[in-house]
């Protein structure tokens, strides 16, 4: 359990640094793009696509850190209706279902990637395929974090984003 908490660090690490790089170049490139824009009326003509990419990444490989922190969306209303002990168990099951969706929809997203590789975008030179492969790769990411969270809350120890970033536990 040590070694999946360790990988999960490290998982979580590269997808900080992932967002954290990329919402700063695209707060760069948003500012620029309206001066340009507005003040000197030429505008930014790959923005739009670059920024499409970049938010593409940022989601898809951010969800990891939800995972991580245990605050992904689920029916938090039926699990605080039920007695503390039975909530871990509903939080498992509700975990597992998203488990089985994120090991399908990564699978089936790689045949979307291999057929965008071909295609480039119109104004920037990058595959289209860039836009669509963080999805396994957020996918990939999150399943490390959902299995490491319910090993420990099933062992007991204390889950969520209080000790996201704690590798002793």
């Amino acid at each position: 359990m040590k070694t999946l908490e360790k990988i999960c660090v490290v998982l979580d690490k590269i997808a900080s640094a992932v967002t954290i790089a990329l919402l700063v170049f695209l707060t760069i490139l948003i500012a620029y793009s309206v001066i340009s824009r507005f003040v000197f009326n030429t505008p930014v003509a790959w923005q739009y696509e670059a920024t499409l990419v970049c938010l593409s990444w940022v989601v898809f490989i951010g969800m990891s850190i939800t995972f991580r922190n245990d605050e992904h969306m689920r029916l938090t209303f039926v699990s605080n209706a039920l007695p503390k002990k039975m909530q871990n168990i509903w939080l498992c099951i509700m975990d597992a279902f998203v488990f089985v969706f994120l090991v399908v929809a990564a699978y089936l997203s790689i045949s979307i990637i291999k057929n965008a590789m071909p295609t480039q975008y119109q104004t920037i030179p990058v595959s289209r395929g860039l836009f669509y492969m963080p999805f396994p790769i957020g996918c990939v990411m999150s399943l490390f974090h959902i299995v490491n969270t319910n090993l420990k809350r099933l062992s007991g120890q204390t889950v969520g984003a209080e000790n996201a970033n704690d590798p002793k536990v």
